[in-house]
Protein backbone atom coordinates (compact mmCIF):
# COMPACT_ATOMS: atom_id res chain seq x y z
CA UNK A 1 0.00 0.00 0.00
CA UNK A 2 1.06 3.14 -1.52
CA UNK A 3 1.51 6.68 1.30
CA UNK A 4 2.35 9.61 0.73
CA UNK A 5 3.66 12.76 2.38
CA UNK A 6 2.71 16.22 0.18
CA UNK A 7 4.62 19.76 0.62
CA UNK A 8 4.35 22.32 -1.61
CA UNK A 9 0.97 22.20 -1.50
CA UNK A 10 -0.22 25.55 -0.73
CA UNK A 11 -0.93 26.75 -4.91
CA UNK A 12 -5.29 26.12 -4.97
CA UNK A 13 -5.01 25.02 -7.85
CA UNK A 14 -3.71 21.32 -6.45
CA UNK A 15 -6.49 19.31 -5.51
CA UNK A 16 -5.56 16.76 -2.91
CA UNK A 17 -8.55 14.57 -3.42
CA UNK A 18 -7.66 14.22 -6.87
CA UNK A 19 -4.03 13.16 -6.22
CA UNK A 20 -5.05 10.68 -3.03
CA UNK A 21 -7.23 8.91 -6.10
CA UNK A 22 -4.37 8.72 -8.32
CA UNK A 23 -2.08 7.13 -5.92
CA UNK A 24 -5.05 4.38 -4.80
CA UNK A 25 -4.97 3.65 -8.52
CA UNK A 26 -1.91 3.62 -8.94
CA UNK A 27 -1.52 0.82 -5.92
CA UNK A 28 -3.79 -1.02 -7.00
CA UNK A 29 -2.63 -1.45 -10.78
CA UNK A 30 0.95 -1.58 -9.21
CA UNK A 31 -0.13 -4.43 -6.98
CA UNK A 32 2.04 -2.94 -4.12
CA UNK A 33 1.62 -5.32 -1.05
CA UNK A 34 3.92 -4.04 2.00
CA UNK A 35 3.47 0.05 2.91
CA UNK A 36 5.66 2.26 1.50
CA UNK A 37 5.92 6.30 1.37
CA UNK A 38 6.25 8.10 -1.55
CA UNK A 39 7.30 11.81 -0.72
CA UNK A 40 5.65 14.36 -3.21
CA UNK A 41 6.29 17.79 -4.20
CA UNK A 42 5.50 20.77 -5.83
CA UNK A 43 8.30 22.91 -6.94
CA UNK A 44 8.80 26.06 -9.00
CA UNK A 45 11.07 25.74 -12.14
CA UNK A 46 14.19 27.37 -10.45
CA UNK A 47 14.36 24.18 -8.28
CA UNK A 48 13.41 21.92 -10.73
CA UNK A 49 16.54 22.99 -13.23
CA UNK A 50 18.44 22.63 -10.27
CA UNK A 51 17.99 19.21 -9.29
CA UNK A 52 17.68 18.05 -13.32
CA UNK A 53 21.17 19.70 -13.63
CA UNK A 54 22.49 18.50 -10.30
CA UNK A 55 21.56 14.62 -11.18
CA UNK A 56 20.39 13.95 -14.55
CA UNK A 57 23.02 16.76 -16.18
CA UNK A 58 20.54 18.24 -18.20
CA UNK A 59 20.64 22.04 -17.66
CA UNK A 60 17.12 22.44 -18.34
CA UNK A 61 13.32 22.85 -16.72
CA UNK A 62 11.81 19.81 -16.74
CA UNK A 63 8.03 18.80 -15.69
CA UNK A 64 8.38 15.50 -13.29
CA UNK A 65 11.71 14.32 -11.76
CA UNK A 66 11.60 10.74 -9.32
CA UNK A 67 14.03 10.01 -7.07
CA UNK A 68 14.37 6.06 -5.91
CA UNK A 69 14.85 5.15 -2.67
CA UNK A 70 17.01 1.73 -2.96
CA UNK A 71 18.29 1.40 0.44
CA UNK A 72 14.78 0.66 1.79
CA UNK A 73 14.85 -2.84 1.28
CA UNK A 74 16.47 -2.95 4.61
CA UNK A 75 13.29 -1.46 7.13
CA UNK A 76 12.15 -4.23 9.15
CA UNK A 77 9.02 -6.20 9.12
CA UNK A 78 5.96 -4.36 9.69
CA UNK A 79 8.19 -0.65 9.30
CA UNK A 80 7.36 1.49 6.55
CA UNK A 81 9.41 1.51 3.48
CA UNK A 82 10.39 5.04 1.91
CA UNK A 83 10.03 3.89 -2.14
CA UNK A 84 11.10 7.55 -3.53
CA UNK A 85 10.51 11.43 -3.73
CA UNK A 86 9.14 13.01 -6.69
CA UNK A 87 9.02 16.76 -7.61
CA UNK A 88 7.18 17.91 -10.00
CA UNK A 89 7.15 21.61 -11.66
CA UNK A 90 3.70 23.18 -11.12
CA UNK A 91 4.17 26.22 -13.77
CA UNK A 92 5.20 23.34 -16.34
CA UNK A 93 1.63 21.30 -14.80
CA UNK A 94 -0.08 24.65 -15.60
CA UNK A 95 1.52 25.45 -19.17
CA UNK A 96 1.45 21.61 -20.62
CA UNK A 97 -2.21 21.10 -19.40
CA UNK A 98 -2.91 24.78 -20.86
CA UNK A 99 -0.74 23.32 -23.97
CA UNK A 100 -2.40 19.97 -24.01
CA UNK A 101 -5.87 21.14 -23.66
CA UNK A 102 -7.06 19.06 -20.35
CA UNK A 103 -7.70 20.61 -16.79
CA UNK A 104 -4.56 20.73 -14.32
CA UNK A 105 -5.72 17.69 -12.34
CA UNK A 106 -5.36 15.29 -15.00
CA UNK A 107 -1.74 17.10 -16.06
CA UNK A 108 -1.03 16.52 -12.53
CA UNK A 109 -2.38 12.71 -12.33
CA UNK A 110 -0.31 12.12 -15.10
CA UNK A 111 2.88 13.56 -13.99
CA UNK A 112 2.46 11.77 -10.47
CA UNK A 113 1.54 8.42 -12.51
CA UNK A 114 4.80 8.62 -14.70
CA UNK A 115 7.06 9.59 -11.76
CA UNK A 116 5.52 6.49 -10.02
CA UNK A 117 5.66 4.66 -12.79
CA UNK A 118 9.49 5.00 -12.26
CA UNK A 119 9.82 4.77 -8.93
CA UNK A 120 8.60 1.20 -8.98
CA UNK A 121 10.94 -0.11 -12.14
CA UNK A 122 9.48 1.19 -15.06
CA UNK A 123 11.66 3.07 -17.73
CA UNK A 124 11.29 4.76 -20.96
CA UNK A 125 14.90 6.23 -21.79
CA UNK A 126 18.05 3.78 -22.68
CA UNK A 127 15.71 0.87 -23.39
CA UNK A 128 14.46 -0.70 -25.98
CA UNK A 129 11.09 0.38 -27.60
CA UNK A 130 9.32 -2.98 -25.92
CA UNK A 131 10.10 -1.24 -22.31
CA UNK A 132 9.29 1.86 -23.08
CA UNK A 133 6.30 0.44 -24.33
CA UNK A 134 5.83 -1.35 -21.48
CA UNK A 135 5.27 1.88 -19.16
CA UNK A 136 3.29 3.73 -21.72
CA UNK A 137 0.65 0.96 -21.64
CA UNK A 138 0.64 0.88 -17.68
CA UNK A 139 0.70 4.39 -17.21
CA UNK A 140 -2.31 4.82 -19.91
CA UNK A 141 -4.36 2.12 -17.66
CA UNK A 142 -3.74 3.74 -14.34
CA UNK A 143 -4.88 7.05 -15.88
CA UNK A 144 -7.39 5.34 -17.70
CA UNK A 145 -8.88 3.50 -14.25
CA UNK A 146 -8.74 7.13 -12.00
CA UNK A 147 -11.57 8.59 -14.41
CA UNK A 148 -10.18 12.09 -13.60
Amino acid sequence: MLQYELSGSADKSINSRKIKKCFKEFNSSAKIKIKQTVSLAFVDSRTIRKFNRAYRGQDKITDVLSFAQRDSDFAGPGEERELGEILICLSRVKSQAKEYGWPIDYEICRLLIHGLAHLVGFEHEGVSKKEAGKMRKFEEKVLLSSRL
